[in-house]
């Protein structure tokens, strides 16, 4: 018997987030729509007050949407209590933040185990060594996070989001905190798990020389979808650059 296809990671529909500003009613979210398919690296890019870290924080369950829907494998999370959500969310998401988030009393190796539940308790040990040696950390393991460099603390971060298995991977701005060396290599870590290991990832980005990294680029601005900008597996910054100002009906930029 055939096995039935893997639930859509991720799909937002007709999402709405408003926020009561004085007297006027902003919208922070009018109507996004996106699906992300398994093994899919997508780029959500847009300006400062564009939406995106908004749309990042629904797709997570950290906020609620006025209207709309966010399904995370196939589970409306709107359906959820907020103990069922964090059960939820726990098995099924991952997050990486630009600040990293790691405890700074905790080793390298006890930050990835944190959020692991007790039923894994069992496969825990060889999980977190796959986890080290996938992302070249073993040695580095016992350290903690003020004597690891920003990369090594945002591959530890990355490692905690997967000590799950999660269905997604949410990354908000990864490699914000970095240098130029720091942040490639972050992005070709994360090329790499949706090209080797079938990752999903959803990328919160403003920068076309992160941007590029991904399939495909979501362009916000005013809390709307305005464009789907293709990458094809070509690395060029100026190309993503070019079509982001295209996009957005500016100057392109030289």
């Amino acid at each position: 018997m055939q096995s039935p296809d893997p639930p859509t990671p991720l799909h937002v529909q007709q999402i709405v987030k408003t926020y009561q500003q004085g007297t006027a009613k902003v919208f922070a979210l009018d109507g996004v729509d996106q699906k992300v398919e398994p093994g899919e690296f997508v780029a959500i890019m847009g300006a400062s007050g564009s939406g995106k870290s908004t749309l990042l924080h629904a797709m997570a369950g950290l906020i609620d949407v006025d209207e709309g829907r966010v399904k995370l494998a196939g589970q409306d999370l709107s359906q959820l209590s907020d103990a069922a959500l964090t059960r939820f969310r726990r098995d099924n998401l991952g997050i990486v933040f630009q600040a990293y988030n790691l405890i700074p009393s905790l080793t390298a190796e006890d930050n990835i185990r944190l959020p692991a539940p007790k039923r894994m308790a069992a496969k825990l040990d060889s999980i977190v060594e796959e986890l080290l040696d996938r992302l070249d950390m073993t040695a580095r393991r016992h350290h903690k996070p003020g004597a690891l460099s920003g990369g090594e603390q945002q591959r530890i971060a990355i490692a905690r989001a997967l000590v799950c298995n999660p269905t997604i991977l949410l990354a908000d701005e990864p490699t914000g905190s970095l240098d130029s060396i720091s942040g490639t290599q972050i992005c070709e870590l994360l090329r790499n798990l949706v090209d080797q290991q079938g990752h999903s990832i959803v990328m919160v980005t403003h920068e076309p020389h992160v941007a590029m990294w991904a399939d495909r680029i979501c362009v916000l601005k005013d809390g709307t979808n305005l464009a789907e900008l293709r990458t094809d597996g070509c690395r060029n910054p100026q190309s993503v650059a070019h079509q982001y100002q295209q996009a957005l009906g500016g100057e392109v930029a030289v």
